[in-house]
């Protein structure tokens, strides 16, 4: 397959994966001229003050996540267009950009296939809670069903604690999700603006580096757990208009993040958030009550630990009906890197 139907490929199947909000256009291949460029910064420029415009609560929501990924998906869709450019800088013998490019990729896959688990411990907590949920709605509520529900609660704060976990070579324990935090702070403060100004390929292709890296940063912060490490924005070069929109949204996520933390929040992703809240202060309710010893239960304290319940319900099915849209748009990423790589490796090995 040659490299253009290899792009070609790649373009038809990023228009699957990306929002009609978030599509856009840049001129063919024939037209390399600085007016498809600047369609192109701007249409991004506008994608992600669109991102920004955003309640400033709501960046490390679901929704605000899988509208982030799809212009990662929408940007990555716009490089067939530019790919003479590349062409014609292989022909010059530039091989040292495309060679740090193709080590980024593999990193990003990697990342993307953490962040996949990450989502599959969620979901593994997701289940605990709802467990605790049917004990307590199944029947009456006694001794018994308190004491049930609570060991299942118990478990669930425990496995939120210890869901990304991992040993590292020296014996240290370190989340896996910190490990690509640090990961992906390198990759963008290797990232090369000198290479963006080569041509119009290399500023796309920069952009959409930029876009995927400080995403995927963006998503490893919300699915970790009581995050150590700062949030790391990436210094982004040249004076386009998607470069000063992307500080300023950078800045915007960074202050959120920290003002979760600095509230002491277990977990930064919004949805999960909420249910961690609401899980332990069903847990609190209950424990009040057994520690009370006062059995049957009277209509106000059963009342009080069904309510507790209903908030929790109501938080459960939010992040359950999130984590499949999410799902799916880190499986999109992942397939657009792997496209991308193909299709430039195929470009490598003819030039």
């Amino acid at each position: 397959m040659s490299s253009s139907s290899l792009f070609s490929s790649l373009g038809a199947a990023l228009q699957n994966f990306s929002s009609p909000r978030f599509s856009f256009k840049v001129s063919s291949p024939t037209h390399r001229s600085n007016p498809g460029l600047d369609a192109f910064e701007k249409e991004l420029a506008k994608q992600l003050e669109d991102l920004k415009s955003t309640d400033d609560r709501g960046y490390l929501s679901i929704t605000w996540l899988c509208q982030a990924m799809e212009v990662v998906l929408s940007t990555h869709a716009s490089v067939e267009a530019f790919v003479p450019d590349l062409q014609q800088a292989l022909a010059d013998g530039d091989f040292k950009w495309l060679d740090e490019y193709l080590d980024d990729s593999v990193k990003l896959l990697d990342i993307c296939r953490a962040l996949r688990d990450a989502l599959e411990e969620i979901k593994n907590y997701h289940v605990l809670v709802e467990l605790a949920l049917h004990t307590l709605e199944k029947g009456a509520i006694g001794d018994a069903q308190l004491r049930r529900s609570k060991n299942v609660l118990l478990k669930c704060m425990e496995a939120l604690k210890r869901k990304d976990d991992d040993i590292n070579h020296l014996g240290q324990r370190r989340s896996k999700l910190e490990n690509c935090s640090s990961m992906l702070r390198r990759m963008g403060e290797k990232l090369n603006m000198e290479d963006a100004s080569k041509g119009n390929f290399f500023m796309v292709i920069y952009a959409a580096q930029v876009s995927t890296i400080f995403i995927c940063g963006v998503l490893t912060s919300a699915l970790s757990f009581k995050p150590r490490r700062a949030f790391t924005t990436i210094s982004v070069g040249g004076q386009s208009a998607w470069s000063f929109s992307l500080t300023s949204l950078q800045q915007r996520v960074k202050e959120q993040i920290e003002r979760k933390k600095s509230k002491g929040a277990n977990a930064l992703l919004e949805e999960l958030d909420r249910t961690d809240v609401a899980v332990r202060a069903l847990f609190d309710r209950i424990e009040k009550l057994l520690h009370a010893r006062v059995f049957p239960l009277r209509e106000d304290q059963i009342l009080d630990v069904k309510q507790a319940a209903m908030v929790l319900r109501d938080c459960s099915l939010e992040l359950h009906e999130g984590l499949a849209p999410l799902e799916v748009h880190v499986a999109d990423v992942f397939k657009v890197l792997i496209a991308s790589r193909v299709a430039l490796l195929d470009i490598y090995s003819h030039a």
